[in-house]
């Protein structure tokens, strides 16, 4: 039952999955190949030639992610021919006398004395985007810290000697320059009892994450090392494990920059004797330092 729920998260979240390559066109005409554009609320964020930037949604005409390719530009440009003929597309190339187009339909060679008129200027240097539409938070990455609840219900042949467990812990993380990207630390203690008596255990992670906006899906995956302690009277067996997690959820980021994530996070503790395995969820909230 718990590799079918698996598959079935795996499955909601394809769809928010992260494109490459996509063309975002301003309505003057000028067209940037970019690396995950994600929408958030009037914005689109975007990062091009490792440097993150924030753009009103009125200032941009389409996301066409049909294009591929990353950190190049261009521009679009129409020209009115002398017999009333329309064309649109890319100036590849000025020599002499001649205007070499990329359309649609593909390559045409212009002779400029048909040129009746065309928007904007006739130049060959790619399009830069203006520096005002520079993310400050985009340019080192922005740091967060929080506090997160958790409760689980451990999995297989652990699940009779301790069901649940409850806990939280603390976290530290940095967003990256791409879009939505983020990594950090997280330390978590959680306890239960059961009847085989009393269980904690302590979890030190890194992670890396990803989310799609200012409420939006978000995935994190994680690997660290767990110190768990089982006693039963005088009976104490401590032992340190390898880790690897899992958590799947919805994200909320407030216009006072704080954070609220709300998910289904699975962990395993590897042991060649005993792994123990846990699903549950967990509550997060942070706050930008």
């Amino acid at each position: 039952m718990s590799k079918r729920f698996f598959w079935i998260l795996i499955l909601f979240f394809l769809p928010y999955t992260s494109q490459f390559g996509v063309e975002l066109l301003f309505k003057n005409g000028d067209a940037f190949l970019v690396e995950e554009a994600v929408e958030s609320g009037t914005y689109i964020t975007f990062s091009w030639k490792d440097q993150k930037y924030k753009v009103p949604k009125t200032e941009i005409q389409r996301l066409d992610p049909r294009k591929k390719g990353s950190d190049s530009s261009y521009r679009y440009s129409e020209f009115q021919l002398s017999d009333g003929t329309m064309l649109k597309g890319i100036l590849v190339e000025k020599k002499d006398s001649k205007l070499i187009l990329k359309t649609e339909l593909g390559f045409v060679e212009l002779d400029t004395s048909k040129v009746a008129s065309y928007n904007g200027d006739i130049v060959e240097t790619p399009p830069t985007i203006p520096d005002r539409y520079i993310d400050s938070d985009g340019r080192t990455g922005t740091w967060r810290m929080g506090i997160s609840t958790l409760g689980y219900a451990s999995l297989g042949t652990w699940q009779q000697a301790f069901p649940l467990t409850y806990g939280g812990g603390l976290f530290l993380e940095k967003s990256s320059i791409v879009p939505g990207r983020f990594y950090g630390l997280n330390s978590d203690f959680t306890y239960g009892r059961g009847k085989a008596g009393q269980l904690s255990i302590w979890s030190q992670s890194i992670y890396l994450g990803k989310s799609y906006g200012s409420s939006s899906p978000y995935w994190i995956l994680g690997i660290g090392a767990s110190s768990i302690s089982r006693s039963d009277g005088d009976d104490v067996r401590s032992t340190i494990t390898p880790d690897t997690s899992i958590e799947f959820g919805w994200a909320w980021e407030t216009n006072s920059k704080h954070l609220i994530r709300a998910g289904i996070r699975s962990q395993c503790h590897w042991d060649s004797g005993s792994t123990l395995c846990q699903s549950g969820i967990r509550f997060s909230w942070g706050f930008q330092i």
